[in-house]
C-alpha cells in the first residue's frame, strides 16, 4: 500500500461528511478481537440524492497519518463491511483508520480518524492463569461465591493500563473496591469447552502509585450453575475460576503485569448462594468488610489454586448485558404484611431495595409473571426455579439491596420481612443485552401499538448473552426454532447483527459431524423431550433451519458479507444433513419432529401433534434452507454450490408438493408455507393464496399456527392479494389471537396462544407444563408491521436500496415505521383522508428506493427511483 494518488485532489462534495466508523466488533470495549477488523461507515449530507461511488480508507500508527497506508480508491457504492487495507494487528498494538468517499460531487473530507487498538490475540500472550479456591471446587450444590485478591505496588503513576478478564462462572471485577465496569453476567454464556470469551478495560483510572487491590466474586452462573428442568449442575466443570491480566504502563516507562496465579488468596462473604434459577441469598453480617481495597489482613484466607489456560479464548465483540431501565412499581401492603409490587410490565431483572432492620432480620422476594385467581404469585408454572432473593440484614445502617448473578422474568412480586424491618424503597430494575434499539412502528390503532411494544418487551427480556426462550422458569435455553421464527424481527428492532453473529458461532461450534444443528445453542443435553410417535433425530425441521435463516437475516439487514462467508459451512452442512434424510421420493418423513409447535389445535400434553403433517413441514424448510443456501452460494461467488443448492430446491418443493399439495391447502401453515417457500407450482400459487384466504375467513379471523406457521402467513397473504384477509388475521381479538393477548392485558409475547382464558384466568390444566408469559417466537408478526403495513424494507442486503410498499388497511388510518440502517435511518409514514393517501419517505446518504403504490391506489406520475433525502407523495384512490 502507498499514499493514495489521489491526494492531491481537491475536496469537492462539502455538503456530505463520512461518520459513524466503525467496525464489526460492537462490544464497546477499549480493544477489538480483530486483527484485520472489517470497516463501516455512514453518510451525513445536506443535499439529497447522494450516492457513493467510492472509497478510500488510511490507516496509520499515529493520528496525523505521516505514515499512512491506503487503498487508494475503490469503486463501491457500500458502506459496510471492507477489508481493512494494513498489515493485520499485533496483540496490544494501536492503529487509527478514517475514511473519506467520492460521490457525484467529487470527493468528500476526511473523517475524523477512529483508533483502534488490538486484545490479546495468542493464547502466549497470557501469563495468567485461571485461579479458584481448593475449598470451593467439587461443590454439588448452590453455595457461597467464592472471593479472590491480590495486592500489588506501583512505584509510579499509572498513565496506561488494561484489564483483559474472564471467568468459569460469572464475574464482579473490581480495583481498589470500584468496579471495572458496569457490565453484568460476564462473560456470558458460549460454548464453554470451545470458547471462552474476555473483556478488555481501560482501567488506568482506577489504579493509584502504591497499594493497590485486584478482586473479583465468581458466581456459579452458566457454567456450573443449574441447567435445563432437570436443574443439571456442574454442566461445563466443578471450579469456579477467574482469569485476570493486570498490565500497567507507568510514567517513567516501566510496566507491571499482575495476574492471576497461585499467588492470590481467597475466602468467601455475604454471597451466601447465587443461581440463575433459583435466585439469590446474601447474608450481610458476613461481608468482609474492605476486602477489595488494599490493606485488607487476608492472612486467614486459603492460597488459590490454578488450572490450565482454557481453550479458545477471545474478546467478547457484542454488546454485553447491563442495567437497561429503572421502573418504579405500584406496591401494597396485604393484610398478612406481604409487600405486594406490580412493575407494571412483564421484564427481566430485579428488585433493588432499601431496607432498615435489626441484625438477623430478613427480607424475602419472590416473583411471578402472573397471579392466581386469589391475586397471589402463581409460582408453579415456574417449574424447578425458585426465583427467590433473600437478604438476612447486619443491623445499623440502612442497607441497599440487589441481587448478583442471577435474574428473574416477571411482573409481580412478594416480600416478607421479619418483625421491626422497615422496606424504605422498592425499585424494579430491567437488565438485558444491551443491544442499540433501530426500529420504530407506530400506527393508528393503540391495540396494534400494544402489540408491537410487546413484541419489543420480550426481544430485550429474552437477549440475555444468548437469544432465550423464555427468562422465568428452568429452562431459559438458545431454542434455535424461536429464533429462526424471530430473526428478521429481531434484526430490525435491535441492531443483533454482534449478538446473532457470537451465537451462531457458537451453532457452528455445536453442530454435530453430520451437519446436525441441536436443538439449543449452546448445546446442554435436554433429556426427555415430549412423546414422539418416531425415533426423534435429536435435531428438527425449523430448529435446525437457524443455521441458514438467521444468517441470512442479519445479512439482508446489515449487508455483511464476511458474516454470510462465515457462517456459510455450518448453512451448508445443516442443508447437506437434510438432504441426507430425504426418502427415495424426495420428502423428508423418517424422523419425528417437533413440527409446527404449539399449534392452537395441538392438545396440550403433546405440543408437536398440529394440523399440518410435520412430515410437510420438514421437507418444506429442506426447500427452504436449500434455496437461501443457494442465494447465499451465489453473493459469495460459489457458482457450483449456487447451482446444485437451487435444483435441491426445486427437487425438494415439488416432491413435497406431489405428495401433501391437497394436504397443504387445507392448513394455515401449509399455505403459508407452500407460499413463502415457492413450493406450491406458479400455475396454483393464486389458488393456494385464495386457500389460505378461505381459511382465514372460515376461521374468523383466528390464527391456526404454531412457531413454524406463525413468521410466513401474514407475509403469504400479502404477496398473494389478500391484504384484507392479513389484517383480518392481526385485528382479531378473539382466541387464538395476537390482540387477544392485548386485551387480555398482556405486555410480552407469550409461548400459548391462549396461556389465559377469555376471562383472564390461567388454565391451570396447562400450568403444570409450559406456560411462558414471556416468549418472543409469535412476536414475528412485526416483521410484517414494518414491512407491509408501514411498507419499510431492505430490496437489496443492508437497506443499500429500500422498498418502500406500504399496505393500508383493516381501519387504519396511519401507520409510520423508521429503522436505523447501516447508512442512517429510513423511515416511512403513511395516512388516509378519504380518497388520499399520503406518504413520507426519508431515505438517508447512499441509498435509493423503490416505491410501489398499493392496491386501490394510483401511483403519482413522474414518481421513478428515489435518491436520499425526503420525499412527500400524494396518491388517489381508484374510481
Amino acid at each position: 500500500m502507498t499514499t493514495p494518488s489521489s491526494e492531491a485532489l481537491p475536496t469537492a462534495d462539502t455538503a456530505t461528511t463520512v461518520t459513524r466508523l466503525r467496525t464489526a466488533d460492537d462490544s464497546g470495549l477499549v480493544a477489538t478481537p480483530y486483527p484485520e477488523p472489517r470497516l463501516s461507515w455512514s453518510l451525513t449530507s445536506d443535499r439529497p440524492g447522494v450516492l457513493q461511488h467510492a472509497y478510500e480508507v488510511q490507516v496509520a500508527t499515529d493520528p496525523s497519518f505521516s505514515d499512512a497506508v491506503s487503498t487508494d480508491e475503490v469503486e463501491s457504492d457500500v458502506v459496510t463491511d471492507h477489508p481493512w487495507p494494513a498489515e493485520p494487528l499485533l496483540s496490544r498494538e494501536v492503529r487509527h483508520w478514517r475514511v473519506r468517499i467520492r460521490t457525484d460531487h467529487g470527493w468528500t473530507g476526511w473523517s475524523e480518524p477512529a483508533r483502534m487498538e488490538a486484545a490479546l490475540l495468542d493464547a502466549t500472550d497470557w501469563t495468567a492463569r485461571p485461579v479458584y479456591l481448593p475449598s470451593d471446587r467439587g461443590r454439588t450444590t448452590p453455595g457461597p461465591a467464592p472471593l479472590l485478591r491480590r495486592e500489588f505496588e506501583l512505584p509510579a503513576e499509572p498513565v496506561s493500563a488494561r484489564l483483559y478478564v474472564t471467568s468459569l462462572g460469572v464475574h464482579r471485577t473490581a480495583i481498589n473496591g470500584r468496579p471495572v465496569s458496569d457490565e453484568l453476567l460476564e462473560p456470558g454464556w458460549t460454548s464453554y469447552p470451545n470458547r471462552l470469551l474476555y473483556a478488555t478495560y481501560d482501567v488506568t483510572g482506577l489504579l493509584a502509585p502504591g497499594p493497590n487491590a485486584l478482586s473479583a466474586a465468581i458466581g456459579d452462573g452458566w457454567y456450573r450453575g443449574h441447567l435445563t428442568w432437570h436443574k443439571n449442575r456442574d454442566v461445563y466443570g466443578d471450579a469456579s475460576a477467574l482469569l485476570a491480566q493486570l498490565e500497567v504502563t507507568l510514567a517513567d516507562g516501566s510496566t507491571v503485569t499482575v495476574g492471576t496465579d497461585d499467588q492470590w488468596r481467597g475466602g468467601y462473604g455475604g454471597l451466601r448462594a447465587a443461581d440463575l434459577y433459583d435466585g439469590c441469598e446474601r447474608d450481610l453480617r458476613q461481608e468482609p468488610h474492605g476486602w477489595q481495597l488494599p490493606g485488607f489482613d487476608d492472612h486467614s484466607w486459603e492460597q488459590a489454586a490454578t488450572l490450565p489456560l482454557p481453550s479458545g479464548l477471545a474478546q467478547r465483540a457484542h454488546p454485553p448485558v447491563r442495567i437497561v431501565q429503572v421502573i418504579q412499581p405500584r406496591q401494597q401492603t396485604l393484610p398478612n404484611g406481604t409487600i405486594a409490587v406490580d412493575a407494571g410490565e412483564n421484564i427481566t431483572g430485579w428488585l433493588r431495595l432499601r431496607a432498615d432492620g435489626p441484625a438477623g432480620s430478613t427480607v424475602t422476594i419472590r416473583h411471578a409473571e402472573v397471579l392466581d385467581a386469589e391475586g397471589r404469585l402463581l409460582t408453579s408454572i415456574l417449574r424447578g426455579a425458585r426465583a427467590t432473593d433473600q437478604y438476612t440484614l447486619a443491623g445499623g445502617d440502612t442497607a441497599d439491596l440487589e441481587p448478583e448473578f442471577t435474574f428473574h422474568g416477571f411482573r409481580y412480586a412478594e416480600l416478607d420481612s421479619s418483625p421491626g424491618v422497615t422496606i424504605e424503597q422498592v425499585e424494579v430494575v430491567v437488565a438485558a443485552s444491551d443491544l442499540p434499539r433501530i426500529g420504530e412502528f407506530h400506527c393508528s390503532d393503540e391495540r396494534v401499538n400494544t402489540l408491537y411494544a410487546n413484541v419489543v418487551r420480550s426481544q430485550r427480556g429474552n437477549f440475555i448473552s444468548v437469544p432465550t426462550d423464555c427468562p422465568q422458569r428452568d429452562e431459559r435455553l438458545g431454542w434455535t426454532g424461536d429464533i429462526m421464527a424471530f430473526a428478521p424481527t429481531a434484526c430490525a428492532t435491535f441492531d443483533s447483527r454482534a449478538f446473532l453473529d457470537s451465537w451462531l458461532t457458537d451453532l457452528g461450534i455445536e453442530q454435530r459431524p453430520d451437519g446436525a444443528v441441536p436443538l439449543v445453542i449452546p448445546h446442554v443435553d435436554l433429556g426427555e423431550l415430549p412423546p414422539m410417535d418416531l425415533p426423534f433425530a435429536g435435531t428438527g425441521a425449523g430448529w435446525g433451519d437457524a443455521a441458514t435463516v438467521v444468517p441470512t437475516a442479519l445479512f439482508d439487514a446489515y449487508g455483511h458479507r464476511s458474516l454470510l462467508s462465515r457462517h456459510y459451512a455450518a448453512m451448508r452442512a445443516w442443508v447437506e444433513f437434510t438432504a441426507d434424510r430425504l426418502d427415495d421420493d424426495g420428502t423428508w418423513s423418517a424422523n419425528a419432529q417437533l413440527g409446527d409447535w404449539l399449534d392452537p389445535a395441538a392438545p396440550p400434553e403433546d405440543p408437536s401433534r398440529a394440523t399440518t403433517d410435520s412430515a410437510y413441514v420438514a421437507t418444506a424448510f429442506v426447500a427452504h434452507s436449500a434455496r437461501l443456501l443457494a442465494d447465499a452460494a451465489l453473493e459469495l461467488g460459489r457458482a457450483d454450490d449456487a447451482e446444485r443448492y437451487a435444483e435441491l430446491h426445486r427437487r425438494t418443493g415439488e416432491a413435497a408438493w406431489r405428495k401433501w399439495g391437497d394436504h397443504a391447502r387445507t392448513t394455515q401453515t401449509g399455505c403459508a408455507l407452500a407460499l413463502q417457500f415457492d413450493i406450491a407450482p406458479a400455475t396454483e400459487r393464486a389458488a393456494v393464496g385464495e386457500a389460505l384466504a378461505d381459511l382465514v375467513r372460515a376461521n374468523g379471523g383466528r390464527i391456526a399456527t404454531g412457531f413454524l406457521g406463525t413468521p410466513f402467513v401474514l407475509p403469504a397473504l400479502s404477496a398473494a392479494g389478500h391484504t384484507d384477509e392479513a389484517y383480518q388475521l392481526l385485528l382479531n381479538t378473539e382466541c387464538p389471537g395476537w390482540l387477544y393477548q392485548v386485551e387480555r392485558g398482556a405486555t410480552t409475547m407469550w409461548e400459548r396462544w391462549d396461556a389465559l382464558r377469555p376471562d383472564g384466568t390461567i388454565d391451570t390444566e396447562k400450568a403444570g407444563t409450559m406456560l411462558s408469559f414471556n416468549h418472543y417466537a409469535y412476536g414475528a408478526v412485526a416483521a410484517w408491521l414494518y414491512g407491509s403495513v408501514a411498507g419499510l424494507r431492505p430490496a437489496t442486503p443492508g437497506y443499500r436500496t429500500v422498498d418502500i410498499a406500504p399496505h393500508p388497511g383493516g381501519g387504519l388510518a396511519s401507520a409510520e415505521a423508521s429503522i436505523v440502517t447501516p447508512y442512517g435511518t429510513a423511515s416511512v409514514a403513511w395516512a388516509t383522508s378519504g380518497s388520499t393517501l399520503t406518504v413520507d419517505i426519508s431515505l438517508p446518504p447512499g441509498t435509493t428506493g423503490r416505491f410501489s403504490a398499493p392496491a386501490g391506489w394510483r401511483r403519482p406520475t413522474g414518481i421513478g427511483r428515489l435518491g436520499s433525502g425526503h420525499h412527500h407523495l400524494t396518491l388517489n384512490a381508484n374510481s
